[in-house]
């Protein structure tokens, strides 16, 4: 027989009772014949869990008040308050969520507010909805201030812009920043019939140049590059240079190119600079079996080798359809005395069959430092490369100590 007994309203006289066999009156015995509720403490007692009738039902804890509102309070307003609270902690989620999930989707792009742009320019092709403030890159740079002393960020939409962009010597501190590679294309078909590699897509001669998640291409058979960079201090963070033939010509002091791609023909890079490569891909296209790629070819004046080329954490690789024919790829080549070249913990495909085309002069200077791939078996290196076998050694030709500067990137 099931008895329900409710503690927190009082027994009438007329309840029924239960007594035991020696006539002593037992917990259900005691009635309270009284009008109001009594107010009973949150001890438990010990004589009432070891009655019989403890076994329908167990005291909390802790006081009533932590699941029930007291009686002094009013139950409306309390309902109303805690399901404000509920709706308060769902917004706040709701908040994290969303803002969790946004920078999720807006990883890898530049947080404009990091690169401290003090002037915005917006660049797009969609110059019908008047989204932008001009729809090709070099009106953007011409209306940039000229020797402005803050950052000036020029925003460019996705789409291809087929025109030559000049950054002059007068335009410092100008930010390039694309919605991506391929989603951004700044494309020409520049090309010099003199064989003078100033024809460039994008001709680079400001200090402090930052080209950013965009791809320059030059379309020219012959006689042009994708970029020419004399500019002092200029970084290419996440971009893509193609060139039907050469890709990129470097002239200036302390360049840097970060997780960039380079696509090209007989020659990738080559110039007079002191230019660290860092986590770039190299991909040379052999279309005809007497074609020779060349990944790189330095030359410098200096005979202190203060001037050079150091890639580290590269990737070095030929495509086309004799990709696999020998003498396929170089390292390298001198274009004059003093070469210095370093290559450090990449990858050298089985295609780079070579370190040097052709005799490489006495004065110059190439240095490897634990690269990988079939490419890089000990075999194939020659008697004038420098083999370093220590990090200690290896260590002067790192970021820091080669460019002599911090060159940190954002994002």
């Amino acid at each position: 027989m099931n008895e329900n007994i409710n503690i927190s309203r009082p027994c009438t006289a007329g309840s029924a009772s239960t007594t035991s066999s020696d006539n002593t009156p037992s917990f259900t015995d005691i009635h309270v014949d009284v009008e109001q509720p009594i107010i009973t403490s949150p001890t438990i007692n010990a004589d009432f869990v070891a009655t019989p009738l403890s076994s329908y039902f167990s005291l909390p804890l802790f006081p009533p008040t932590i699941l029930y509102p007291p009686s002094g309070i009013n139950r409306r307003r309390f309902r109303r308050v805690a399901g404000l609270v509920i709706i308060t902690l769902i917004l706040i989620t709701t908040l994290l969520v969303a803002l969790l999930l946004s920078t999720k989707k807006k990883k890898g792009k530049t947080n404009y507010n990091s690169l401290d742009c003090v002037i915005k320019i917006s660049v797009s092709k969609d110059w019908i909805n008047n989204k932008s403030n001009f729809t090709n890159v070099s009106d953007a740079v011409e209306a940039s201030p000229n020797y402005s002393p803050f950052k000036v960020c020029i925003t460019i939409g996705e789409g291809e812009y087929y025109e030559i962009v000049k950054i002059g010597h007068e335009k410092i501190n100008l930010i390039f920043i694309g919605e991506g590679i391929g989603k951004t294309v700044i494309s020409s078909n520049a090309s010099n019939v003199y064989g003078s590699p100033v024809a460039a897509t994008l001709s680079v001669f400001g200090e402090e140049f930052l080209a950013q998640d965009l791809t320059i291409r030059n379309e020219a058979v012959q006689y042009g590059v994708a970029v020419e960079n004399a500019g002092a201090k200029s970084i290419f963070f996440r971009c893509k240079f193609e060139g039907a033939n050469a890709t990129l010509y470097t002239n200036g002091e302390k360049q840097f190119y970060r997780d960039c791609r380079f696509y090209g023909g007989t020659n990738l890079v080559f110039g007079y600079s002191r230019a660290f490569f860092q986590k770039c891909k190299f991909v040379g296209e052999k279309s005809h079996p007497r074609d020779k790629v060349v990944f790189s070819s330095q030359t410098s004046r200096l005979s202190n080798f203060e001037i050079g080329f150091v890639f580290h954490l590269c990737a070095f690789d030929v495509v086309g359809s004799f990709a696999n024919s020998s003498e396929t790829a170089f390292l390298g080549s001198s274009a004059g005395y003093y070469a210095f070249v370093v290559v450090m913990e990449s990858y050298l495909d089985r295609s780079v069959g070579g370190y040097f085309l052709g005799a490489p002069p006495n004065t110059m200077y190439y240095v490897v430092f634990r690269n990988v791939g079939v490419g890089a078996t000990k075999a194939n290196i020659p008697q004038f490369v420098y083999v370093l076998e220590s990090v200690e050694a290896a260590s002067k030709y790192s970021l820091r100590e080669f460019l002599d500067g911090d060159f940190s990137l954002h994002n």
